[in-house]
């Protein structure tokens, strides 16, 4: 996966009627994780916004030379800022150009993806672990392979660690380099579950994953997390305060306190904290990822 330092070119749509239809499209440039970088946009905007491909690069210059070229190229659709109109013309730039269905949101490493029984994981572990298998039977770096198809390095790495599949531009240079690939599913990831067992047996689990992580920390108890002393992005996990710049949910006690937890967390990332909070509280509590909820 790359790492926090990767410069990126991201795209998030935003859909103004609550559908998976984008109305905007996002263009930005950033170095910071894109869960906390989505996480803050959300924060008081009423309509979802989602991420819908990256552009990794292997030095800062070439990110903001692109992202320049970019936002010029598609000036005219500019809404404000780096907000431009969803129109045919850039979605289909972002579906060629973009890596597609992107797991850079997730903290986690290839091979956690490996074991689950999702299909759509299965075909992103499949086409990466293809592209690496093909590359080192012509003992060709990364380095070589980004110059023959004229993507950078970034972006092979990108590919082969499982992150996410190419766009359509880079998948038939690659097929006309290496012959044919699994084709790149067109249809969305599945969501991932976070699952929790607690130690009376039963059973949480939200819709959304941050959801069932809070309501996890509050049925152990939030005074006796936070007492932990737990750091997310140079932030308390449970804070006493709300930081207008970083993504935070708040929660009231059944004492009338209100705390607020850093919820610009991963899924993964999620399932490590509560884990560690099991450990240092010694309790009985299992957590899961794609795990289906107990009847």
């Amino acid at each position: 996966m790359p790492n926090e330092n990767q410069p990126i070119i991201y795209f998030f749509a935003k859909s103004n009627f609550g559908d998976k239809q984008p109305d905007f499209i996002k263009i930005g440039r950033t170095r910071t994780d894109l869960l906390t970088r989505q996480a803050v946009l959300q924060t008081g905007n009423e309509s979802p916004i989602w991420d819908i491909g990256v552009i990794p690069f292997d030095t800062e210059e070439e990110a903001r030379r692109e992202e320049k070229r970019i936002h010029l190229h598609f000036g005219a659709f500019r809404v404000h800022g780096e907000w431009f109109c969803a129109t045919p013309r850039l979605l289909k730039f972002i579906k060629s150009y973009a890596v597609q269905h992107t797991d850079l949101f997730a903290e986690q490493d290839a091979t956690d993806t490996k074991d689950t029984s999702d299909t759509e994981d299965k075909v992103v572990i499949s086409y990466g672990e293809q592209l690496a298998k093909k590359r080192d039977d012509v003992k060709m770096t990364q380095e070589d392979l980004a110059a023959k198809v004229g993507y950078t390095r970034g972006h092979i790495a990108l590919i082969e660690q499982n992150r996410g599949q190419p766009g359509k531009s880079l998948h038939r240079k690659l097929v006309e380099l290496f012959g044919e690939f699994l084709e790149p599913s067109t249809e969305p990831r599945s969501k991932n579950i976070l699952a929790v067992e607690m130690e009376d047996g039963s059973w949480i689990s939200k819709d959304r994953a941050i959801d069932t992580f809070i309501e996890v920390i509050k049925k152990i108890g939030i005074e006796k997390v936070k007492n932990l002393g737990k750091y997310e992005a140079k932030l308390p996990l449970i804070a006493d305060y709300e930081d207008p710049n970083k993504a935070q949910k708040s929660v009231e006690t059944e004492t009338g306190m209100t705390y607020y937890i850093f919820s610009g967390l991963a899924i993964t990332r999620m399932k490590r904290i509560l884990d560690d909070i099991t450990d240092h509280l010694n309790l009985k509590i299992k957590v899961f990822i794609n795990q289906a909820k107990k009847k």
